[in-house]
C-alpha cells in the first residue's frame, strides 16, 4: 500500500488503459480523482470529474494539489475533433501543469505515431511519419509533452494494439474461427499482429513513479519480440490454451509469404508497411521493466 495518499489523476479513466491504472491506483493506495465525459464512477475510492480537456475550469479543479497525472484521454473515432482533443486538449492539460503540484506526468501516446517506415526494428530513434488524422494529432501532442516541464517527471509510452477482455482485437479471429477469420490469417498469417494487453501498459504507467526521470522519457510498450505474435502464431496459441495443450509447443498455422499481403494492400490502398515491422521494447526493458502478461498471458486472460 502507499500510505501517503497522494492524490493521482486519471484523464480518460474510463478507457481501457485509463481503467487499469485506476485499479492499480486503487490497490497502491493512492487517492484518485477520474476524468471522463460520459461515464461516472461509483466507487467510493474515485473522486469523479465529468468533463473534456476542453474545459478550463474543470481540469484545473481535477488538478489542484494532485501529485500525479496520467494524460489517457484521446479522440480516437471523430476526425474532425482529433485535433482539438489530442492536441489543444494536452497543450491546455500541459499549461495547468506548469502552475500545479503535480511531479508525475505519464503521457500515453501512441506507436502509430512513426507512421510509414522501412524499419524492420523500430525504436525510439526511428524517424517518425505520421500519415492519418490520429497519427498525426498524437504525434503533434507527444511532441508538446517531450518539451518537458521543469521540476516534473514526464514520460512518454507508446502502446501498439491494446486489448482487453471487451476489446480482444486480433484474438477475435480465433475466437470466432469462422472461415472468413481462417482465409484472413491464411493470408496474413505471417504479419506481426503487434498484440499487447492493458494490464502491461498500466503496469509500464506506474513503473516510474519511484524513479528517477530528470528529462522526458520515450518507451515503446510491445510484445513484438516474442515470436508468436503474429496472426497464424497467436490463432495457434489461442487454440492451444483454449484446449489445455501445453503453449511451448505452439507453431503458428500454415499462412501465405509475407510479401503477398504486403502487395495487397499496396494495390488497394497505394500505402502500408511490410508486416514484418516491429516496435522494439529494449529500451523499457533495460531500464528493469517486465511483461507481466506478454503475449501468452494476455491470451490467458481473454480465455
Amino acid at each position: 500500500m502507499h500510505d501517503s495518499m497522494e492524490v493521482a489523476c486519471v484523464t480518460g479513466a474510463s478507457g481501457m488503459v485509463g481503467s487499469k491504472i485506476v485499479k492499480l491506483l486503487i490497490s497502491k493506495g493512492y487517492k484518485i480523482r477520474a476524468l471522463c465525459r460520459n461515464q461516472y464512477f461509483d466507487d467510493p475510492n474515485i473522486e469523479f470529474f465529468r468533463g473534456s480537456l476542453g474545459d478550463e475550469i474543470v481540469l484545473k479543479n481535477f488538478l489542484m494539489n494532485a501529485h500525479l497525472l496520467f494524460h489517457c484521454a484521446a479522440e480516437l473515432r471523430d476526425k474532425s475533433k482529433m485535433w482539438d482533443v489530442n492536441v489543444l486538449g494536452t497543450e491546455r492539460l500541459l499549461r495547468i501543469v506548469r502552475n500545479s503540484s503535480v511531479r508525475y506526468l505519464c503521457y500515453l501516446s501512441s506507436a502509430g505515431v512513426v507512421g510509414r517506415t522501412n524499419d524492420k526494428w523500430v525504436d525510439e530513434n526511428t524517424k517518425c511519419d505520421p500519415q492519418d488524422a490520429y497519427e498525426q494529432s498524437k504525434w503533434a501532442a507527444e511532441q508538446l509533452v517531450a518539451q518537458g516541464i521543469d521540476g516534473r517527471q514526464i514520460v512518454i509510452l507508446r502502446p501498439t494494439n491494446v486489448i482487453d477482455n471487451k476489446h480482444p482485437g486480433v484474438l477475435a479471429l480465433p475466437m470466432r474461427s469462422s472461415w472468413l477469420d481462417r482465409m484472413e490469417v491464411l493470408l496474413k498469417g505471417g504479419e506481426c499482429a503487434h498484440l499487447l494487453h492493458a494490464d502491461d501498459v498500466a503496469e509500464a504507467a506506474m513503473y516510474f513513479i519511484p524513479r528517477v526521470v530528470n528529462t522526458p522519457k520515450c518507451y515503446f510498450v510491445s510484445c513484438d519480440h516474442e515470436p508468436l505474435n503474429t496472426f497464424a502464431g497467436l490463432w495457434s496459441l489461442y487454440r492451444a490454451i483454449k484446449n489445455d495443450s501445453p503453449a511451448g509447443s505452439v507453431k503458428p498455422v500454415l499462412h501465405l509469404p509475407l510479401i503477398i499481403p504486403h502487395v495487397s494492400r499496396k494495390l488497394l490502398r497505394g500505402i502500408g508497411n511490410r508486416g514484418d515491422v516491429r516496435y522494439s521494447s529494449e529500451r523499457l526493458i533495460s531500464e528493469g521493466f517486465k511483461f507481466n502478461l506478454g503475449v501468452e498471458g494476455a491470451v490467458k486472460k481473454i480465455i
